[in-house]
C-alpha cells in the first residue's frame, strides 16, 4: 500500500489563472492533487514439476507502484505567479520606486528581518492575495486526480536442469508490463486537431492555424493508461568442472510509451517527442531509454592457488537511438519536433505525385538514402516512429584477474585480494574494435533528413533534402570519445570473517 498526501497550506490560488476557461476546465494552482491510497497486490509461485528440482516453473503477477521525479510537481508553484518575487535594486529601479540608493547607506545588512522590513518600507510586497495574481506567459498545473506511476507486471519462467554429469541449467523467462497510471503532459490551450485543415497527399498531417490556442499555454501533468512492454530472456549456466563456470544470456526488450518526459521543465518535457500531429497527439512509440537487444557471455576459471580469471563478452544494439525528423515546423504548431513521413517509390514526384519534392535532385538524393538505410527502407509508406532508429551492434570483451592472499589467525580468516580489470580489452589491440557508433555529425546532432519548403498551389507539402543526405551518406560513424577506449584498473580488497 502506498499513500500520496499533499499539504495545500503552502499554496495559494492565483485567481487570474483560475478564471481562464479551457473548454469548461479550470486550473487551480493553489491545490495539489487529491490525497490517494494506491494498492499493489501481488502473487507469485514456484512449482517443482517432478519433485526433484530438475524442472521448475515460476512466475507471478501484480501491481507495482513508484514515483516520478518531484521536479514535475514543483513546476506548478514555481510558475504560479504567487511564490517568487525578485527585487533587483539599482539606481534606475530605485528612481522608479521614488527613492535613492542612499537608503542603503551605513553598512551591509546581514539580518533577514531587517532586510524584509527595509524592502517593505520602500514599497516592495511582503504578501499577496489570490486577487492580486497575474497570469504568466505559460501555466503549469497538475490534474486534480493525478496518481503516482503504476504498472501491472506478469512474469513466467522455466528453469530446466539438463540431464548431464555436471550442473547445467537453462532458463527461459518472459515478462509483460501494462501501464496502469503512466505520466504525461498535455497543453490544455491546444484544441482538438480534428477540425484543422490538412495537407493533401500521403503526408496529410493537420495544419495549425494562426492563433490556434484558446488561452495561455497550460501544461498539465496527467495520467495515461497507454503503454506496455515485454522482455524475453534465455540464460544458460554451466559448471563442467569444479574450476570452470560458464554463462551465456540473451535479452530482447520492447517498451512502448507515450512519453519518457524528456526534460525537467514542463514545456521541454512536453515538446521533445517527435510526432506527426503535434505534442498533444503523441502516438505510442519505442521508449528512448531501452536497449532492445543484449547478449552477455562469461567464462571464469579458479585454481587452488587463489587465482581467478574471467573473460566477459558483451554485445548490444541500440546504445544510441534517434528519431527521423524534418526541419521548418511543417504543421505550424510552434514546436520543431516533427516526425517525417517515409514515402514509397511510387508516391514521390516533383510538381506531381502524392509526396512532392522541390527538385529532381532533392527527390533522388532522399530516395537513394532511404534505400540504403536499414530503418527507412523497412518503413516506407509510414510515419517514422519516435526513438526507433537504433545504433548498430557493438562487441566488447572485458578481462579480470584476481588473486587471493589468505591468512588464518585464530578463528578469523583474513583475505587480501588484488585485482586487475581491463575493460574493452580488444580496443587495446585495435582502436576501431569495441567502439560504439553514433549518428553521423554530417547529418547533425539530430536526424533531420528532410526539410519542409512550403505548400504548393494544390495543397501538397513540398520538401527539400539537406546536402549531406544522399545514397553514400553513412548514418553511423564511430564515436571517438574517451569513454569508448580501453582502460585498466588495479584494486585491493580486504575481507575477513
Amino acid at each position: 500500500v502506498d499513500g500520496l498526501f499533499f499539504n495545500n497550506g503552502v499554496l495559494m490560488t492565483n485567481k487570474a489563472i483560475y478564471d481562464i476557461d479551457y473548454n469548461g476546465r479550470h486550473i487551480d494552482t493553489g491545490k495539489w492533487p487529491s490525497n490517494s491510497i494506491t494498492f499493489s497486490p501481488r502473487f507469485g509461485f514456484t512449482y517443482d514439476v517432478f519433485g526433484d528440482k530438475s524442472l521448475k516453473v515460476r512466475g507471478g503477477t501484480g501491481l507495482f507502484s513508484g514515483r516520478l521525479p518531484l521536479v514535475f510537481f514543483t513546476n506548478m508553484p514555481t510558475n504560479g505567479g504567487m511564490v517568487q518575487y525578485q527585487a533587483q535594486i539599482n539606481a534606475a529601479n530605485a528612481a522608479k520606486k521614488g527613492f535613492t540608493m542612499d537608503e542603503f547607506a551605513g553598512g551591509m545588512m546581514t539580518d533577514i528581518e531587517t532586510m524584509k522590513n527595509k524592502l517593505n518600507q520602500l514599497g516592495y510586497p511582503m504578501d499577496i492575495t489570490p486577487e492580486q495574481g497575474a497570469a504568466p506567459s505559460s501555466i503549469c498545473g497538475v490534474d486534480p486526480d493525478f496518481k503516482m506511476p503504476q504498472v501491472w507486471k506478469t512474469s513466467l519462467a522455466v528453469d530446466y536442469q539438463l540431464p548431464v554429469s555436471f550442473p547445467f541449467t537453462a532458463t527461459v523467462e518472459g515478462i509483460f508490463n501494462k501501464t496502469i497510471n503512466g505520466v504525461s503532459i498535455s497543453d490544455w490551450s491546444i484544441p482538438d486537431v480534428g477540425g484543422f485543415a490538412r495537407f493533401n497527399g500521403v503526408d496529410n498531417r493537420p495544419i495549425y492555424p494562426a492563433g490556434f490556442r484558446t488561452g495561455t499555454k497550460a501544461f498539465v501533468l496527467e495520467n495515461t493508461s497507454r503503454g506496455y512492454g515485454w522482455s524475453g530472456n534465455v540464460t544458460l549456466t554451466a559448471q563442467p568442472a569444479e574450476y570452470l563456470s560458464l554463462m551465456a544470456a540473451y535479452t530482447h526488450t520492447v517498451s512502448k510509451e507515450v512519453t519518457g518526459m524528456p526534460g525537467s521543465a514542463a514545456e521541454s518535457a512536453f515538446t521533445y517527442v517527435p510526432t506527426s500531429e503535434g505534442p498533444n497527439n503523441i502516438k505510442l512509440h519505442n521508449s528512448q531509454y531501452v536497449t532492445p537487444d543484449r547478449v552477455v557471455a562469461s567464462a571464469t576459471i579458479h585454481d587452488k592457488c587463489g587465482n581467478h580469471y574471467s573473460l566477459i563478452y558483451e554485445t548490444w544494439r541500440g546504445g544510441y537511438n534517434y528519431s527521423y525528423m524534418m526541419g521548418n515546423d511543417i504543421n505550424s504548431d510552434g514546436y520543431n519536433y516533427d516526425a517525417i513521413y517515409v514515402p514509397t517509390d511510387d508516391e514521390v514526384g516533383v510538381g506531381s505525385g502524392k509526396f512532392r519534392f522541390v527538385s529532381e535532385d532533392d527527390k533522388q538524393r532522399f530516395m537513394d538514402y532511404v534505400h540504403q538505410d536499414s530503418y527507412l527502407k523497412k518503413h516506407q509508406g509510414e510515419y517514422a516512429e519516435a526513438y526507433s532508429v537504433y545504433s548498430p551492434w557493438v562487441h566488447r570483451i572485458d578481462f579480470s584477474y584476481k588473486h587471493d592472499f589468505k591468512l588464518n589467525i585464530g578463528k578469523t580468516k583474513h583475505t587480501l585480494q588484488l585485482s586487475l580489470d581491463v575493460k574493452n580489452l580488444t580496443n587495446l589491440f585495435k582502436s576501431s574494435w569495441g567502439v560504439m557508433k553514433y549518428l553521423n555529425p554530417a547529418i547533425g546532432s539530430e536526424a533531420r533528413i528532410l526539410k519542409y519548403e512550403g505548400v504548393d498551389a494544390e495543397g501538397y507539402a513540398t520538401f527539400s533534402t539537406p546536402s549531406s543526405i544522399h545514397g553514400n551518406t553513412e548514418t553511423w560513424v564511430p564515436n571517438h570519445a574517451i569513454v569508448q577506449c580501453w582502460y585498466a584498473s588495479v584494486g585491493v580488497k580486504y575481507m575477513f570473517n
